[in-house]
């Protein structure tokens, strides 16, 4: 599902703006792949007349499937009822509350037939966990300390503490000091356990509230860390083990 909602700054900080053709920005965010771009609106800003049916046709453009904002005018309206988007108005809020509000409910309406996930579901009722990793190797793969800016997630299904697949994801990317990006990639793909080396209180909430049990695991390879899961020697991240500074 691609997500616009407009901003008075190109952050996950910013207020929404309740212009639609005339906000100064567009953050544009991929609920499957995480990732979120700003667009700066200066072009709608600058216009004379017809910024809202401008704005609408750019969404179009970016094949938005939802838009939060203040206020769309009637042209503007027009223009996304054609191109089927929804939009929703009277927003509030900064963009990055918005989008923590919709982690939590995105997962549910694409499993009942929206944007398809990137990795298909475990099969024969396998748990599938996620560790953050600085490569594509699988189990062999170097563990990142970061688990929202880490180049891949390695994947790995277990059933009776056998492993059935292992499968790499690359991560699509986070605008800086939001937790949207991770939540959104792992929940999107079944993740139900999150190993990590640390993690923020909003992040943590931000799992928890989708279903993603996050544990604190050691070991340097991404194997090392499912080896102590499956032997029963990882637990659950409590709130007394927060990092601070915010997500990761």
């Amino acid at each position: 599902m691609i997500i616009a909602i407009t901003a008075k700054e190109a952050s996950l900080q910013s207020e929404v703006d309740p212009r639609f053709g005339r906000a100064a920005c567009f953050m544009i965010a991929n609920s499957v792949t995480g990732e979120v771009y700003a667009h700066d609106n200066k072009e709608g800003i600058e216009a004379s007349n017809g910024a809202g049916t401008g704005a609408a046709q750019l969404m179009a453009e970016y094949k938005v499937d939802v838009l939060y904002t203040g206020h769309v005018g009637p042209k503007a309206a027009e223009v996304l009822d054609k191109a089927k988007i929804a939009y929703h108005e009277d927003t509030t809020g900064t963009v990055e509350t918005v989008l923590d509000d919709l982690a939590r409910d995105i997962p549910a309406q694409e499993a009942a037939g929206g944007q398809a996930e990137t990795v298909a579901a475990p099969e024969n009722g396998a748990t599938r966990i996620a560790i953050p990793a600085d490569s594509d190797k699988g189990l062999d793969a170097q563990r990142s300390g970061h688990f929202g800016k880490c180049a891949y997630y390695i994947l790995v299904d277990i059933k009776d503490n056998e492993i059935q697949q292992v499968t790499p994801l690359l991560n699509g990317g986070h605008t800086q000091g939001g937790c949207f990006a991770p939540v959104m990639l792992l929940s999107g793909n079944h993740v139900s356990k999150l190993i990590v080396a640390g993690i923020g209180g909003r992040p943590l909430q931000g799992f928890r509230e989708t279903g993603i049990e996050v544990y604190a695991g050691i070991g340097q390879l991404v194997h090392e860390s499912v080896d102590l899961y499956v032997k029963d020697q990882l637990a659950p991240i409590s709130n007394d083990q927060v990092c601070g500074g915010g997500p990761q």
